[in-house]
């Protein structure tokens, strides 16, 4: 089992759920054993949050649960600006990347990819060895679904097929139209260090379902313990 997250020993696969908008969202998902929950700080995702509205959620954060901001095609006063401001964030995952960040990052990351193709999937294994010698490597890589101008969030499944044999050399992170009613197939069918849902877990964006977060991961909990 990948350490990624984990507070602790657990067989469980591990949880992010992502676009964290309300403290009650926050806190109910902690109760439920979710290891670590994103905020979304890209304007034109239905759950972007701004500054303010992180670090009043951040205010009252589970402690055993990793804070992790996303950002899309950031470059380093990106990244330091966000911190500078939201300095309680734990990781930051990145979206849109073409080259790997020749600046340290300073916090650990999330690289966000969504292959559609074999030839893509191949391209994304080249692109995490030239990260690994970049001034701070990625510590997971994140696959979703493919959706144009959309990052995140777009309950557009994975390649699932293409990912049945994926082992990037790190932590790697299943996103992409996962829900409880898919979750079983999923990680029979992809074997991930983790999982991480968004549109799958909602009443409407930005607005988490409690029964569908329990479904999940009681799902999770039965797979992972046979």
């Amino acid at each position: 089992m990948s350490p990624l997250w984990q507070r602790g020993p657990s067989p469980r696969t591990a949880v992010k759920i992502c676009g964290i908008t309300r403290q009650a969202d926050l806190l109910e998902a902690a109760r439920l054993g979710v290891n670590a929950l994103g905020l979304n700080f890209f304007p034109g995702s239905p759950r972007h949050i701004t500054h303010d509205q992180a670090n009043a959620l951040l205010d009252n954060w589970p402690p055993k649960v990793a804070a992790v901001g996303l950002l899309v095609k950031p470059d380093q006063p990106m990244v330091e600006r966000l911190l500078r401001s939201v300095p309680a964030l734990e990781w930051l995952q990145f979206h849109g990347l073409t080259q790997p960040p020749d600046w340290p990052v300073p916090r650990p990351w999330i690289a966000a990819f969504a292959p559609k193709s074999e030839l893509e999937l191949a391209q994304l294994a080249d692109w995490i060895k030239e990260a690994s010698i970049c001034p701070t490597p990625p510590s997971a890589v994140l696959v979703d679904g493919h959706a144009p101008g959309l990052e995140g969030g777009t309950g557009v499944t994975a390649p699932w097929q293409l990912l049945e044999n994926f082992r990037p050399g790190l932590p790697w992170i299943l996103a992409g139209g996962l829900k409880p009613g898919n979750i079983d197939q999923a990680l029979r069918q992809t074997h991930p260090d983790a999982i991480d849902i968004a549109s799958g877990v909602e009443e409407r964006p930005g607005i988490k379902s409690a029964e569908k977060v329990a479904a999940v991961m009681e799902s999770i909990s039965k797979i992972t313990s046979q």
